[in-house]
């Protein structure tokens, strides 16, 4: 780099518990930092299960934020002292702060991350929604959307933002190889926050209508439905066969010695868990909980999709995978578009970026070219 230190790009997250776009975020980071980037990992709240991973591989800079209204100030203060190329922010009020931050500092290039169907979010008024994304999310390089069905949403609930949304999957890396064996009888898998948007007591419900013998449901995750729902398995008499095994920081070490994953979802973006499913060669069963899924699986052809809220279709769709189950190699196959190094070029093209060198070198963005940007639908950064 002729002696110059490495263009740096930057993640906002509010915090590192564990999420599917947290997640993400860390693998996008490591793909970006393998290409020859320096990478910081901004958070308002230095806290979260990922935390010490991210800790280990990036610099993680805490912004001591517990108010989301004072995040574009000490934004601003980060993008002056450390100039980095890019920003990669997600989820919407993070996105808000983050083009507000791109007024002062128009040279850093911004993509903003839409993780899930803001239609269907329960953050996000519909109102709100579409008149701050409108005028803001202009100030980003690009708006990127997790899956053509997110792309769509966004595009449906704002306006002037048509060519500046960009459907780029998200990077889910394969598991490391391994020779665990499985054990007996057969094991399903569910991996997920312990919440009402991913609906956990859907698996227990579908888990109870199954017929088969010698079944056993490994539940990873926490949140604050984890006390209810033991009690519930507790009550049922299901202690031995249902297990809940709290947050665990990888979750291929779980796959390998299960049969299927099952996803029990009401609203979803794009689910990590299934690709990751797919990477570890398993059987797979979702409910219909966003487009995203369905390009995942790619309609069925992947994993059986059945609809939201019915537990008696899922425990059906999951003996019918268990008596016949897919071909791993051609899960494993399906998982390749997903791949992190590729997904990181998307990215930087994106962005304008092709390489670590070329970066150094790109012109800063005019402040009168984003004043530009608010007023004219069009217009594109």
């Amino acid at each position: 780099m002729n002696g110059q230190p490495p263009p740096r790009i930057a993640f906002l997250l509010s915090s590192l518990k564990f999420g599917g776009g947290e997640r993400v975020a860390l693998y996008l980071a490591a793909a970006l930092q393998r290409r020859g980037y320096a990478i910081d990992i901004l958070l308002m709240q230095s806290a979260g299960e990922l935390l010490e991973e991210a800790a280990r591989d990036f610099t993680v800079v805490d912004l001591r934020c517990e108010r989301t209204w004072r995040l574009p100030g000490r934004l601003v203060r980060y993008l002056r002292e450390r100039r980095p190329v890019a920003l990669i922010s997600s989820f919407w009020k993070l996105n808000l702060c983050a083009c507000l931050g791109r007024i002062v500092s128009p040279g850093t290039r911004l993509l903003v991350w839409e993780h899930s169907p803001p239609s269907r979010s329960a953050n996000s008024p519909r109102w709100a929604y579409f008149l701050s994304a409108s005028v803001l999310y202009r100030l980003a390089t690009k708006v990127i959307a997790v899956s053509g069905g997110v792309a769509r949403d966004v595009r449906g609930m704002t306006i002037g933002l048509d060519g500046r949304v960009v459907p780029i999957f998200n990077p889910v890396p394969p598991p490391p190889q391994s020779s665990v064996a499985r054990g007996p009888g057969k094991r399903i898998l569910w991996i997920g926050r312990l919440d009402r948007p991913k609906n956990p007591g859907l698996m227990i419900d579908a888990f109870t209508r199954m017929r088969g013998k010698n079944l056993h449901l490994d539940i990873l995750g926490d949140g604050p439905l984890r006390s209810s729902l033991e009690e519930r398995v507790q009550v049922l008499g299901m202690s031995r066969q249902i297990r809940f095994l709290g947050f665990q920081p990888s979750p291929y070490d779980h796959m390998e010695q299960a049969d299927l994953l099952a996803l029990s979802s009401d609203r979803e973006g794009l689910p990590t868990v299934l690709i990751e499913a797919l990477h570890a060669g398993l059987a797979v069963v979702s409910t219909d909980c966003g487009d995203g899924v369905r390009e995942i699986l790619m309609d069925g052809h992947h994993g059986a999709i059945v609809p939201t809220g019915d537990a008696a279709a899922l425990a059906a769709a999951i003996e019918r995978q268990l008596a016949c189950p897919p071909d791993p190699d051609s899960q494993r196959a399906a998982a390749r578009r997903f791949d992190p190094d590729r997904i990181a070029g998307k990215f930087l093209a994106a962005l304008g970026l092709s390489d670590a060198d070329m970066a150094q070198n790109q012109p800063l963005t005019p402040a009168t070219k984003l004043a530009e940007d608010i007023l004219s639908p069009s217009a594109r950064a």
